[in-house]
């Protein structure tokens, strides 16, 4: 075997090896990707819904007065309240 079909196997080689490692690297940095996404949604969700202290208080003393079903049932009603209001501001006023 000569020295230019011996290098030749070797680029060969080494084309292969350096295409396994690209296809690896892509398909880490797409898991990364995804948990990156679920992390800017949870932070994206925390920033728009921005719960003072004061009406986590006000939900605890709700809950602990009316009991656990008629709570549940006020929360369910105020969160269809709270997202119909959400979606009217968005369509009403005009985009930051």
């Amino acid at each position: 075997m000569s020295r230019a079909d011996e290098f030749a196997r070797r680029r060969g080689a080494l084309q292969i090896r350096g295409t396994v490692q690209r296809q690896r690297m892509e398909a880490a940095l797409a898991r990364i990707h995804a948990d990156v996404k679920k992390f800017e949604r949870g932070v994206a969700m925390v920033r728009r819904i921005r719960i003072s202290p004061l009406v986590l208080g006000a939900a605890a003393a709700l809950a602990l007065g009316l009991g656990a079903g008629r709570t549940m049932g006020y929360i369910g009603r105020a969160w269809l309240l709270f997202n119909s209001l959400q979606r009217l501001k968005r369509s009403v006023l005009p985009s930051e």
